[in-house]
C-alpha cells in the first residue's frame, strides 16, 4: 500500500466511525429526547408501597392500583429494592438519575384452552404479533433514601411494530405534580 493512501484510508475509517455516533438530543420536544444521566428528579409527595409490593404506579397524576391502570395510556413505577410485609414509604426527596435504560415487555394474554380429545382451542389471540409495552428505567440514587431504586415509565401496549417508547412530555403528564425531572 502506497504512503498516501494509509491515511487517506485512516481518515475514511474515522470519518465511518464518527458519523455513527448518535448526537445528544436537547430538545425534551423531539421524539428523541432522552433523561439525561445526572437529571433530578425531585419527588413532590410522599408515596407509600402496599406490603408485599416493590413499586407504585402512578398515571396522569394520581397514584392508583395495578389493577386500574388503562394500558393504552403512559404510565410510571417508583420501584423499592427490599420487599417487606409492612407498608414503605418514599418520601419527598431529590433524586439524581445515575443511569437511562431502555426495554420492553411483553403483554401476557389469556392461556390457550384446549378440551381433551377434541381439536378444538380457544385464543384470547389470533396469533398474529405479540403485544408489548416499552419503557424508560430511570435509576436513581439518594442518599437518604438507598431503598428507592428506580423510575420506570410506560408509554401504552400496542402491537410489536407500532409500539413506541415514551415521550419526555408522556412521561411528564404520567407523573403530573406528584414528581418532575430537571435535566
Amino acid at each position: 500500500m502506497n504512503t498516501l493512501m494509509k491515511p487517506g484510508m485512516i481518515l475514511a475509517a474515522l470519518f465511518l466511525l464518527t458519523a455513527c455516533t448518535q448526537s445528544s438530543i436537547r430538545d425534551p420536544a423531539s421524539p428523541f429526547y432522552r433523561v439525561p444521566v445526572g437529571s433530578q428528579l425531585t419527588l413532590n409527595q410522599p408515596l407509600e408501597i402496599r406490603p408485599g409490593h416493590t413499586r407504585v404506579f402512578v398515571q396522569r397524576g394520581v397514584v392508583t392500583d395495578f389493577s386500574d391502570l388503562n394500558q393504552y395510556w403512559p404510565s410510571c413505577s417508583f420501584e423499592v429494592r427490599d420487599l417487606k410485609q409492612e407498608p414503605q414509604q418514599i418520601a419527598p426527596d431529590r433524586f439524581t438519575v445515575r443511569r437511562v435504560q431502555q426495554g420492553q415487555t411483553a403483554i401476557v394474554g389469556q392461556p390457550h384452552l384446549q378440551v381433551a380429545s377434541l381439536a378444538l382451542s380457544l385464543r384470547h389471540s389470533d396469533g398474529g404479533q405479540p403485544t408489548v409495552a416499552r419503557y424508560y428505567d430511570l435509576w436513581l440514587a439518594s442518599d437518604k433514601q438507598p431503598n428507592v431504586m428506580r423510575l420506570r415509565c410506560f408509554d401504552s401496549m400496542a402491537d410489536l411494530t407500532e409500539a413506541n417508547l415514551p415521550l419526555y412530555i408522556e412521561i411528564e403528564a404520567a407523573l403530573g405534580a406528584i414528581a418532575t425531572i430537571e435535566p
